[in-house]
Protein backbone atom coordinates (compact mmCIF):
# COMPACT_ATOMS: atom_id res chain seq x y z
CA UNK A 1 0.00 0.00 0.00
CA UNK A 2 1.23 3.54 -0.75
CA UNK A 3 -0.14 6.64 0.95
CA UNK A 4 -2.28 8.99 -1.15
CA UNK A 5 -1.22 12.08 0.76
CA UNK A 6 2.41 13.00 1.27
CA UNK A 7 3.16 14.01 4.84
CA UNK A 8 6.26 13.69 7.02
CA UNK A 9 5.98 10.97 9.68
CA UNK A 10 5.43 12.61 13.07
CA UNK A 11 8.02 10.47 14.84
CA UNK A 12 10.61 7.73 14.31
CA UNK A 13 9.88 4.94 11.81
CA UNK A 14 8.28 1.71 12.98
CA UNK A 15 8.64 -0.21 9.69
CA UNK A 16 11.68 0.01 7.42
CA UNK A 17 12.54 -1.39 4.01
CA UNK A 18 16.09 -1.62 2.69
CA UNK A 19 17.61 -2.29 -0.74
CA UNK A 20 21.06 -3.87 -0.91
CA UNK A 21 22.54 -3.14 -4.35
CA UNK A 22 24.87 -5.24 -6.46
CA UNK A 23 28.63 -4.73 -6.60
CA UNK A 24 30.44 -7.94 -5.63
CA UNK A 25 32.36 -7.99 -2.35
CA UNK A 26 32.31 -4.17 -2.33
CA UNK A 27 28.55 -4.37 -1.98
CA UNK A 28 28.52 -7.29 0.47
CA UNK A 29 30.88 -5.55 2.92
CA UNK A 30 29.41 -2.03 2.62
CA UNK A 31 25.89 -3.40 3.22
CA UNK A 32 27.17 -5.36 6.21
CA UNK A 33 28.29 -2.01 7.62
CA UNK A 34 24.88 -0.45 6.89
CA UNK A 35 23.07 -3.30 8.65
CA UNK A 36 25.52 -3.05 11.53
CA UNK A 37 24.66 0.61 11.98
CA UNK A 38 20.94 -0.11 11.81
CA UNK A 39 21.43 -2.61 14.62
CA UNK A 40 23.59 -0.19 16.60
CA UNK A 41 20.93 2.53 16.24
CA UNK A 42 18.15 0.16 17.35
CA UNK A 43 16.47 0.11 13.94
CA UNK A 44 17.30 -3.41 12.72
CA UNK A 45 14.33 -4.87 14.61
CA UNK A 46 12.08 -2.57 12.55
CA UNK A 47 13.16 -4.02 9.21
CA UNK A 48 10.04 -5.35 7.48
CA UNK A 49 11.20 -5.59 3.84
CA UNK A 50 14.54 -6.37 2.20
CA UNK A 51 15.37 -6.39 -1.52
CA UNK A 52 18.80 -7.59 -2.64
CA UNK A 53 20.78 -7.81 -5.87
CA UNK A 54 24.00 -9.62 -6.79
CA UNK A 55 26.68 -8.91 -4.15
CA UNK A 56 23.96 -7.56 -1.86
CA UNK A 57 22.27 -10.96 -1.97
CA UNK A 58 25.23 -12.54 -0.15
CA UNK A 59 24.63 -10.16 2.77
CA UNK A 60 20.83 -10.26 2.57
CA UNK A 61 20.63 -14.06 2.46
CA UNK A 62 23.03 -14.50 5.36
CA UNK A 63 21.19 -11.86 7.39
CA UNK A 64 17.85 -13.54 6.66
CA UNK A 65 19.25 -16.87 7.91
CA UNK A 66 20.42 -15.18 11.10
CA UNK A 67 16.88 -13.84 11.61
CA UNK A 68 15.45 -17.33 11.08
CA UNK A 69 17.74 -18.69 13.80
CA UNK A 70 17.23 -15.67 16.11
CA UNK A 71 21.00 -15.25 16.04
CA UNK A 72 22.30 -12.18 17.90
CA UNK A 73 23.45 -9.55 15.43
CA UNK A 74 27.00 -9.43 16.84
CA UNK A 75 27.34 -13.17 16.23
CA UNK A 76 26.00 -12.86 12.67
CA UNK A 77 28.41 -9.99 12.03
CA UNK A 78 31.44 -11.95 13.24
CA UNK A 79 30.53 -15.06 11.24
CA UNK A 80 29.87 -13.20 7.99
CA UNK A 81 32.85 -10.85 8.38
CA UNK A 82 35.11 -13.87 8.89
CA UNK A 83 33.74 -15.60 5.79
CA UNK A 84 34.19 -12.49 3.64
CA UNK A 85 37.76 -12.23 4.85
CA UNK A 86 38.78 -15.83 4.13
CA UNK A 87 36.90 -16.89 0.95
CA UNK A 88 38.31 -15.95 -2.47
CA UNK A 89 35.28 -17.23 -4.37
CA UNK A 90 36.68 -17.10 -7.91
CA UNK A 91 39.82 -18.98 -6.84
CA UNK A 92 37.66 -21.63 -5.19
CA UNK A 93 35.34 -21.74 -8.19
CA UNK A 94 38.19 -22.28 -10.65
CA UNK A 95 39.54 -25.09 -8.47
CA UNK A 96 36.08 -26.65 -8.48
CA UNK A 97 35.55 -26.20 -12.22
CA UNK A 98 37.00 -29.53 -13.30
CA UNK A 99 35.08 -31.63 -10.78
CA UNK A 100 31.78 -33.41 -11.32
CA UNK A 101 28.76 -31.05 -11.03
CA UNK A 102 26.54 -31.50 -7.97
CA UNK A 103 23.41 -31.44 -10.15
CA UNK A 104 22.26 -34.63 -11.85
CA UNK A 105 19.92 -32.84 -14.24
CA UNK A 106 22.60 -31.30 -16.44
CA UNK A 107 26.28 -32.08 -16.93
CA UNK A 108 27.53 -28.53 -17.55
CA UNK A 109 30.96 -27.64 -16.19
CA UNK A 110 30.53 -23.86 -16.25
CA UNK A 111 32.17 -21.50 -13.77
CA UNK A 112 28.82 -20.32 -12.40
CA UNK A 113 27.74 -23.93 -11.73
CA UNK A 114 31.04 -24.54 -9.94
CA UNK A 115 30.60 -21.33 -7.94
CA UNK A 116 27.08 -22.30 -6.87
CA UNK A 117 28.57 -25.42 -5.31
CA UNK A 118 31.32 -23.33 -3.69
CA UNK A 119 28.65 -21.05 -2.19
CA UNK A 120 26.85 -24.13 -0.84
CA UNK A 121 30.04 -25.34 0.85
CA UNK A 122 31.15 -21.97 2.24
CA UNK A 123 28.73 -19.12 2.89
CA UNK A 124 25.64 -21.34 3.03
CA UNK A 125 26.98 -24.48 4.66
CA UNK A 126 24.62 -25.66 7.40
CA UNK A 127 25.66 -26.88 10.83
CA UNK A 128 24.95 -30.50 9.87
CA UNK A 129 27.39 -30.34 6.94
CA UNK A 130 24.67 -29.85 4.32
CA UNK A 131 23.54 -26.57 2.81
CA UNK A 132 20.74 -24.14 3.63
CA UNK A 133 17.52 -24.24 1.62
CA UNK A 134 15.17 -21.40 0.69
CA UNK A 135 12.43 -23.19 2.61
CA UNK A 136 14.07 -22.29 5.91
CA UNK A 137 13.33 -18.64 5.13
CA UNK A 138 9.95 -19.19 3.47
CA UNK A 139 8.59 -21.13 6.46
CA UNK A 140 10.08 -18.90 9.15
CA UNK A 141 8.10 -16.61 11.43
CA UNK A 142 10.31 -13.52 11.34
CA UNK A 143 10.03 -9.74 11.56
CA UNK A 144 11.06 -9.34 7.91
CA UNK A 145 7.75 -9.91 6.11
CA UNK A 146 8.83 -9.19 2.54
CA UNK A 147 12.14 -10.48 1.21
CA UNK A 148 13.25 -10.51 -2.45
CA UNK A 149 16.44 -11.95 -3.91
CA UNK A 150 16.49 -10.52 -7.44
CA UNK A 151 17.74 -12.08 -10.68
CA UNK A 152 17.06 -11.30 -14.36
CA UNK A 153 15.62 -13.88 -16.74
CA UNK A 154 16.71 -13.67 -20.36
CA UNK A 155 13.75 -15.40 -22.00
CA UNK A 156 11.50 -12.37 -21.55
CA UNK A 157 14.01 -9.75 -20.35
CA UNK A 158 12.32 -9.12 -16.99
CA UNK A 159 12.99 -9.61 -13.29
CA UNK A 160 12.87 -13.05 -11.69
CA UNK A 161 12.34 -12.82 -7.94
CA UNK A 162 13.00 -15.49 -5.33
CA UNK A 163 10.89 -13.94 -2.62
CA UNK A 164 9.18 -14.47 0.69
CA UNK A 165 5.86 -12.65 0.42
CA UNK A 166 2.27 -13.20 1.46
CA UNK A 167 1.04 -12.01 -1.95
CA UNK A 168 3.98 -11.80 -4.37
CA UNK A 169 4.89 -14.53 -6.87
CA UNK A 170 8.10 -16.52 -6.76
CA UNK A 171 9.47 -15.95 -10.26
CA UNK A 172 7.44 -13.45 -12.29
CA UNK A 173 4.09 -13.02 -14.02
CA UNK A 174 5.10 -15.31 -16.90
CA UNK A 175 6.99 -18.08 -15.12
CA UNK A 176 6.28 -18.75 -11.46
CA UNK A 177 6.75 -21.63 -9.05
CA UNK A 178 4.91 -22.67 -5.93
CA UNK A 179 6.14 -22.04 -2.42
CA UNK A 180 6.39 -25.80 -1.88
CA UNK A 181 8.74 -26.25 -4.83
CA UNK A 182 10.70 -23.07 -4.08
CA UNK A 183 11.35 -24.39 -0.57
CA UNK A 184 13.53 -27.13 -2.12
CA UNK A 185 15.93 -24.66 -3.79
CA UNK A 186 19.37 -24.18 -2.29
CA UNK A 187 20.13 -20.63 -1.16
CA UNK A 188 23.49 -21.08 -2.87
CA UNK A 189 21.76 -21.48 -6.26
CA UNK A 190 19.63 -18.38 -5.65
CA UNK A 191 22.71 -16.32 -4.79
CA UNK A 192 24.50 -17.68 -7.88
CA UNK A 193 21.58 -16.61 -10.09
CA UNK A 194 21.37 -13.17 -8.47
CA UNK A 195 25.13 -12.50 -8.81
CA UNK A 196 25.77 -14.05 -12.24
CA UNK A 197 26.97 -10.94 -14.08
CA UNK A 198 27.48 -11.05 -17.88
CA UNK A 199 31.01 -11.30 -19.15
CA UNK A 200 32.26 -12.71 -15.86
CA UNK A 201 30.01 -15.75 -15.82
CA UNK A 202 27.76 -17.86 -17.99
CA UNK A 203 23.96 -17.76 -17.59
CA UNK A 204 22.58 -20.13 -14.95
CA UNK A 205 19.96 -22.45 -16.47
CA UNK A 206 16.74 -22.68 -14.46
CA UNK A 207 15.74 -25.24 -13.37
CA UNK A 208 18.41 -27.53 -14.89
CA UNK A 209 21.50 -26.07 -13.18
CA UNK A 210 19.81 -25.98 -9.77
CA UNK A 211 20.40 -28.87 -7.39
CA UNK A 212 17.07 -30.52 -6.55
CA UNK A 213 16.40 -33.22 -3.91
CA UNK A 214 17.04 -36.61 -5.44
CA UNK A 215 18.34 -34.98 -8.63
CA UNK A 216 14.80 -34.67 -10.00
CA UNK A 217 13.23 -31.38 -11.12
CA UNK A 218 9.71 -31.03 -9.65
CA UNK A 219 7.06 -31.62 -12.32
CA UNK A 220 5.25 -28.33 -11.68
CA UNK A 221 8.50 -26.39 -12.07
CA UNK A 222 9.33 -28.13 -15.36
CA UNK A 223 5.80 -27.51 -16.65
CA UNK A 224 5.87 -23.82 -15.73
CA UNK A 225 9.19 -23.30 -17.52
CA UNK A 226 8.20 -25.26 -20.64
CA UNK A 227 4.79 -23.60 -20.91
CA UNK A 228 6.22 -20.41 -22.45
CA UNK A 229 9.27 -21.66 -24.32
CA UNK A 230 11.61 -24.48 -25.13
CA UNK A 231 14.37 -25.51 -22.77
CA UNK A 232 15.50 -23.93 -19.50
CA UNK A 233 15.40 -20.22 -18.67
CA UNK A 234 18.69 -18.31 -18.59
CA UNK A 235 19.02 -16.47 -15.27
CA UNK A 236 21.64 -13.78 -14.76
CA UNK A 237 22.56 -10.95 -12.42
CA UNK A 238 19.60 -9.05 -10.99
CA UNK A 239 21.50 -5.83 -11.62
CA UNK A 240 20.85 -6.10 -15.34
CA UNK A 241 17.21 -5.26 -14.66
CA UNK A 242 17.56 -3.15 -11.50
CA UNK A 243 20.94 -3.04 -9.76
CA UNK A 244 19.53 -1.31 -6.69
CA UNK A 245 16.51 -3.59 -6.12
CA UNK A 246 14.24 -0.54 -5.77
CA UNK A 247 11.34 -1.88 -7.83
CA UNK A 248 11.01 -5.01 -5.69
CA UNK A 249 10.93 -2.90 -2.53
CA UNK A 250 8.26 -0.59 -3.95
CA UNK A 251 6.16 -3.61 -4.99
CA UNK A 252 6.53 -5.02 -1.48
CA UNK A 253 5.33 -1.71 -0.05
CA UNK A 254 2.28 -1.77 -2.34
CA UNK A 255 1.38 -5.27 -1.17
CA UNK A 256 1.48 -4.30 2.50
CA UNK A 257 -1.64 -3.24 4.38
CA UNK A 258 0.33 -0.40 5.98
CA UNK A 259 3.04 1.74 4.42
CA UNK A 260 6.72 1.35 5.14
CA UNK A 261 7.87 4.42 7.08
CA UNK A 262 11.36 4.46 5.60
CA UNK A 263 13.08 3.27 2.41
CA UNK A 264 16.86 2.89 2.62
CA UNK A 265 18.67 2.47 -0.69
CA UNK A 266 22.14 1.17 0.12
CA UNK A 267 24.01 1.60 -3.15
CA UNK A 268 27.68 0.98 -4.01
CA UNK A 269 27.54 2.20 -7.60
CA UNK A 270 30.82 3.98 -8.30
CA UNK A 271 30.84 7.62 -9.47
CA UNK A 272 32.35 8.42 -12.85
CA UNK A 273 32.88 11.72 -14.61
CA UNK A 274 33.78 9.99 -17.87
CA UNK A 275 32.01 6.75 -18.74
CA UNK A 276 33.90 6.42 -22.03
CA UNK A 277 37.35 8.03 -22.22
CA UNK A 278 37.90 8.37 -25.98
CA UNK A 279 40.86 6.16 -27.04
CA UNK A 280 43.88 7.81 -28.61
CA UNK A 281 43.79 7.92 -32.40
CA UNK A 282 45.69 5.15 -34.13
CA UNK A 283 48.46 6.28 -36.46
CA UNK A 284 48.06 5.80 -40.20
CA UNK A 285 51.50 4.14 -40.47
CA UNK A 286 52.17 0.58 -41.63
CA UNK A 287 51.12 -1.43 -44.64
CA UNK A 288 47.72 -1.10 -46.25
CA UNK A 289 44.97 -3.69 -46.02
CA UNK A 290 45.48 -4.44 -49.72
CA UNK A 291 49.18 -5.14 -49.16
CA UNK A 292 48.32 -7.44 -46.25
CA UNK A 293 45.88 -9.27 -48.49
CA UNK A 294 48.56 -9.81 -51.13
CA UNK A 295 51.01 -10.99 -48.46
CA UNK A 296 48.40 -13.41 -47.08
CA UNK A 297 47.71 -14.76 -50.59
CA UNK A 298 51.44 -15.24 -51.22
CA UNK A 299 51.87 -17.00 -47.88
CA UNK A 300 48.87 -19.22 -48.60
CA UNK A 301 50.34 -20.26 -51.97
CA UNK A 302 53.79 -20.79 -50.43
CA UNK A 303 52.33 -22.98 -47.67
CA UNK A 304 50.31 -24.98 -50.20
CA UNK A 305 53.42 -25.55 -52.37
CA UNK A 306 55.45 -26.47 -49.27
CA UNK A 307 52.81 -28.98 -48.25
CA UNK A 308 52.87 -30.56 -51.71
CA UNK A 309 56.68 -30.76 -51.82
CA UNK A 310 56.97 -32.17 -48.31
CA UNK A 311 54.17 -34.61 -48.99
CA UNK A 312 55.92 -35.78 -52.17
CA UNK A 313 59.12 -36.29 -50.22
CA UNK A 314 57.32 -38.38 -47.63
CA UNK A 315 55.66 -40.45 -50.35
CA UNK A 316 59.02 -41.04 -52.07
CA UNK A 317 60.62 -42.20 -48.82
CA UNK A 318 57.71 -44.57 -48.18
CA UNK A 319 57.91 -46.08 -51.68
CA UNK A 320 61.65 -46.54 -51.40
CA UNK A 321 61.22 -48.25 -48.05
CA UNK A 322 63.63 -45.79 -46.43
CA UNK A 323 61.05 -43.96 -44.27
CA UNK A 324 62.33 -43.81 -40.65
CA UNK A 325 60.98 -42.50 -37.38
CA UNK A 326 62.80 -39.20 -37.87
CA UNK A 327 61.23 -38.77 -41.31
CA UNK A 328 57.92 -38.28 -39.48
CA UNK A 329 59.27 -34.99 -38.16
CA UNK A 330 61.10 -34.19 -41.43
CA UNK A 331 58.09 -34.66 -43.71
CA UNK A 332 54.74 -35.34 -41.98
CA UNK A 333 54.74 -32.56 -39.37
CA UNK A 334 55.86 -29.82 -41.84
CA UNK A 335 53.33 -31.07 -44.40
CA UNK A 336 50.50 -30.91 -41.82
CA UNK A 337 51.50 -27.48 -40.54
CA UNK A 338 51.92 -26.00 -44.02
CA UNK A 339 48.64 -27.52 -45.19
CA UNK A 340 46.74 -26.34 -42.12
CA UNK A 341 48.16 -22.81 -42.46
CA UNK A 342 47.21 -22.69 -46.13
CA UNK A 343 43.69 -23.89 -45.33
CA UNK A 344 43.20 -21.35 -42.51
CA UNK A 345 44.36 -18.50 -44.73
CA UNK A 346 42.04 -19.66 -47.53
CA UNK A 347 39.10 -20.02 -45.11
CA UNK A 348 39.73 -16.59 -43.54
CA UNK A 349 39.89 -14.82 -46.93
CA UNK A 350 36.78 -16.68 -48.12
CA UNK A 351 34.84 -15.75 -44.96
CA UNK A 352 35.82 -12.10 -45.22
CA UNK A 353 34.75 -11.99 -48.88
CA UNK A 354 31.44 -13.61 -47.96
CA UNK A 355 30.78 -11.21 -45.07
CA UNK A 356 31.67 -8.19 -47.22
CA UNK A 357 28.83 -9.15 -49.51
CA UNK A 358 26.49 -8.26 -46.65
CA UNK A 359 27.63 -4.64 -46.44
CA UNK A 360 24.50 -2.56 -47.21
CA UNK A 361 24.28 -0.87 -50.61
CA UNK A 362 27.87 -1.47 -51.81
CA UNK A 363 28.59 -5.10 -50.89
CA UNK A 364 31.97 -6.44 -52.13
CA UNK A 365 32.58 -3.26 -54.07
CA UNK A 366 33.56 -1.71 -50.73
CA UNK A 367 36.83 -3.67 -50.99
CA UNK A 368 38.23 -1.10 -53.43
CA UNK A 369 37.97 1.53 -50.69
CA UNK A 370 38.86 -0.64 -47.68
CA UNK A 371 42.03 -2.00 -49.27
CA UNK A 372 43.52 1.51 -49.18
CA UNK A 373 43.27 1.73 -45.38
CA UNK A 374 46.41 1.43 -43.29
CA UNK A 375 46.41 -1.39 -40.71
CA UNK A 376 46.59 1.16 -37.88
CA UNK A 377 43.41 2.81 -39.15
CA UNK A 378 41.61 -0.53 -39.41
CA UNK A 379 42.68 -1.53 -35.90
CA UNK A 380 41.44 1.84 -34.61
CA UNK A 381 38.03 1.38 -36.25
CA UNK A 382 37.61 -2.09 -34.75
CA UNK A 383 38.86 -0.94 -31.35
CA UNK A 384 36.40 1.97 -31.22
CA UNK A 385 33.49 -0.31 -32.07
CA UNK A 386 34.39 -2.89 -29.43
CA UNK A 387 35.17 -0.44 -26.63
CA UNK A 388 32.08 1.71 -27.29
CA UNK A 389 29.89 -1.41 -27.35
CA UNK A 390 31.37 -2.56 -24.04
CA UNK A 391 30.91 0.91 -22.51
CA UNK A 392 27.29 0.96 -23.65
CA UNK A 393 26.53 -2.42 -22.05
CA UNK A 394 28.54 -2.04 -18.84
CA UNK A 395 28.31 1.68 -18.05
CA UNK A 396 25.94 3.78 -20.15
CA UNK A 397 23.12 1.24 -20.20
CA UNK A 398 23.49 0.58 -16.46
CA UNK A 399 23.55 4.32 -15.72
CA UNK A 400 20.31 4.75 -17.65
CA UNK A 401 18.66 1.84 -15.83
CA UNK A 402 19.80 3.30 -12.51
CA UNK A 403 18.28 6.69 -13.39
CA UNK A 404 14.98 5.05 -14.32
CA UNK A 405 14.62 3.04 -11.10
CA UNK A 406 15.71 5.96 -8.92
CA UNK A 407 13.20 8.10 -10.76
CA UNK A 408 10.37 5.90 -9.54
CA UNK A 409 11.03 6.76 -5.92
CA UNK A 410 12.36 10.32 -6.36
CA UNK A 411 9.68 11.66 -8.68
CA UNK A 412 6.87 10.35 -6.48
CA UNK A 413 6.09 12.83 -3.71
CA UNK A 414 4.60 10.05 -1.57
CA UNK A 415 8.14 8.90 -0.78
CA UNK A 416 9.69 12.31 -0.22
CA UNK A 417 9.96 12.07 3.57
CA UNK A 418 10.58 8.33 3.64
CA UNK A 419 13.53 7.77 1.31
CA UNK A 420 17.17 7.55 2.35
CA UNK A 421 19.81 7.14 -0.34
CA UNK A 422 22.89 5.62 1.24
CA UNK A 423 25.47 6.04 -1.53
CA UNK A 424 28.99 4.70 -1.02
CA UNK A 425 30.53 7.94 -2.30
CA UNK A 426 28.47 10.34 -0.15
CA UNK A 427 31.41 11.03 2.18
CA UNK A 428 34.16 11.37 -0.40
CA UNK A 429 36.32 14.46 0.32
CA UNK A 430 35.23 15.92 -3.04
CA UNK A 431 31.53 15.82 -2.15
CA UNK A 432 29.69 18.72 -0.50
CA UNK A 433 29.05 18.09 3.21
CA UNK A 434 25.34 18.53 3.97
CA UNK A 435 26.00 20.16 7.37
CA UNK A 436 28.66 22.54 6.05
CA UNK A 437 26.98 25.51 7.76
CA UNK A 438 26.34 23.73 11.06
CA UNK A 439 29.19 24.41 13.54
CA UNK A 440 27.68 21.85 15.94
CA UNK A 441 28.29 19.02 13.47
CA UNK A 442 31.88 17.91 12.94
CA UNK A 443 33.21 17.82 9.39
CA UNK A 444 34.48 14.49 8.01
CA UNK A 445 38.09 13.92 9.01
CA UNK A 446 40.97 13.04 6.68
CA UNK A 447 41.03 9.56 8.22
CA UNK A 448 37.34 9.04 7.39
CA UNK A 449 37.94 10.41 3.89
CA UNK A 450 40.72 7.85 3.31
CA UNK A 451 38.48 5.02 4.48
CA UNK A 452 35.65 6.07 2.16
CA UNK A 453 38.05 6.53 -0.77
CA UNK A 454 39.36 2.96 -0.34
CA UNK A 455 35.77 1.70 -0.23
CA UNK A 456 34.72 3.57 -3.38
CA UNK A 457 37.80 2.54 -5.37
CA UNK A 458 37.53 -1.18 -4.71
CA UNK A 459 36.65 -2.94 -7.99
CA UNK A 460 33.65 -5.24 -8.42
CA UNK A 461 35.22 -8.60 -7.54
CA UNK A 462 34.43 -11.67 -5.44
CA UNK A 463 37.64 -11.42 -3.45
CA UNK A 464 39.68 -8.92 -1.47
CA UNK A 465 43.21 -8.17 -2.62
CA UNK A 466 45.72 -10.00 -0.43
CA UNK A 467 48.08 -7.02 -0.29
CA UNK A 468 45.26 -4.71 0.86
CA UNK A 469 43.97 -6.21 4.14
CA UNK A 470 42.33 -2.88 4.96
CA UNK A 471 39.71 -3.16 2.16
CA UNK A 472 37.17 -5.14 4.19
CA UNK A 473 37.24 -3.02 7.38
CA UNK A 474 37.21 0.17 5.27
CA UNK A 475 34.07 -0.96 3.43
CA UNK A 476 32.27 -1.92 6.63
CA UNK A 477 33.30 1.33 8.34
CA UNK A 478 32.17 3.30 5.27
CA UNK A 479 28.78 1.56 5.41
CA UNK A 480 28.36 2.48 9.07
CA UNK A 481 29.49 6.09 8.77
CA UNK A 482 27.57 6.77 5.56
CA UNK A 483 24.27 5.48 6.93
CA UNK A 484 24.75 7.46 10.17
CA UNK A 485 25.35 10.59 8.08
CA UNK A 486 22.32 10.00 5.86
CA UNK A 487 20.04 9.32 8.82
CA UNK A 488 21.19 12.65 10.26
CA UNK A 489 20.27 14.30 6.95
CA UNK A 490 16.84 12.65 7.03
CA UNK A 491 16.12 13.90 10.55
CA UNK A 492 17.25 17.43 9.67
CA UNK A 493 15.06 17.48 6.56
CA UNK A 494 12.02 16.07 8.33
CA UNK A 495 12.17 18.01 11.56
CA UNK A 496 14.25 21.10 10.80
CA UNK A 497 17.65 22.35 11.88
CA UNK A 498 16.79 23.11 15.51
CA UNK A 499 17.07 19.94 17.66
CA UNK A 500 15.42 21.80 20.56
CA UNK A 501 12.14 21.67 18.63
CA UNK A 502 12.26 17.92 17.96
CA UNK A 503 9.85 15.49 19.69
CA UNK A 504 11.54 13.79 22.64
CA UNK A 505 12.17 10.44 20.91
CA UNK A 506 13.50 12.17 17.80
CA UNK A 507 15.75 14.43 19.91
CA UNK A 508 17.19 11.39 21.70
CA UNK A 509 17.74 9.64 18.39
CA UNK A 510 19.40 12.74 16.93
CA UNK A 511 21.77 13.01 19.89
CA UNK A 512 22.77 9.35 19.45
CA UNK A 513 23.41 9.91 15.75
CA UNK A 514 25.57 12.98 16.41
CA UNK A 515 27.51 11.12 19.11
CA UNK A 516 28.16 8.17 16.79
CA UNK A 517 29.13 10.53 13.97
CA UNK A 518 31.66 12.31 16.17
CA UNK A 519 33.12 8.97 17.25
CA UNK A 520 33.56 7.83 13.64
CA UNK A 521 35.01 11.18 12.58
CA UNK A 522 37.64 10.73 15.28
CA UNK A 523 38.16 7.02 14.52
CA UNK A 524 36.41 5.51 11.47
CA UNK A 525 36.73 2.04 13.05
CA UNK A 526 35.06 3.12 16.29
CA UNK A 527 31.91 1.02 15.75
CA UNK A 528 33.62 -1.96 14.07
CA UNK A 529 36.03 -2.83 16.83
CA UNK A 530 33.35 -3.73 19.42
CA UNK A 531 32.05 -6.26 16.85
CA UNK A 532 35.40 -7.37 15.39
CA UNK A 533 38.32 -6.37 17.64
CA UNK A 534 40.85 -7.71 15.10
CA UNK A 535 39.86 -5.04 12.52
CA UNK A 536 43.27 -3.40 12.77
CA UNK A 537 44.49 -2.75 9.19
CA UNK A 538 44.24 0.93 8.37
CA UNK A 539 44.42 2.42 4.89
CA UNK A 540 47.67 4.17 3.90
CA UNK A 541 47.92 7.93 4.35
CA UNK A 542 48.40 8.52 0.62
Amino acid sequence: MASEVEAPPPTLPSSIGICLSGGGYRAAAFHLGALAYLDHAGLATKLRAISTVSGGTFTGARYALSCVRSQPFAEFFRDFYRDLMRFDLVELGLARLGTKPATKTRARHDLIVALAQVYAETFFRSDDGGTHLFGEILDADMDVEELAFNATEFRHGIAFRFQKSAKGRIGNGLVSITKEDAAKIRLADIVAASSCFPGGFEPLAFPDDFVWPGGTIPEDVARSVEKRGQGPIALMDGGIYDNQGIESLLLADERRDTDLDMFIISDVDQPSDDLYPFPEEETAAGMTVGTLNLAARALMIACAVTAVIQGAGAWGALRAGSFTFWDFFRYIIPTALAGLTAYLLWWTRRTIRKEMGRIPSVGRAAWEDLRKLRLGQLVGMVRLRITSLFAMASSIFMTRVRALVYGRIYRDERYRHRRVSNLIYDLLPSRRFFFEDRPDIEKPSKALGRVVTVAVEMPTTLWFEKDKPYQLPCLVAAGQATLCYNLMKLVARRFGSNPASYPDDVANFWNELVSDWSAMVADPYALIEPLWPEARPRPPDH
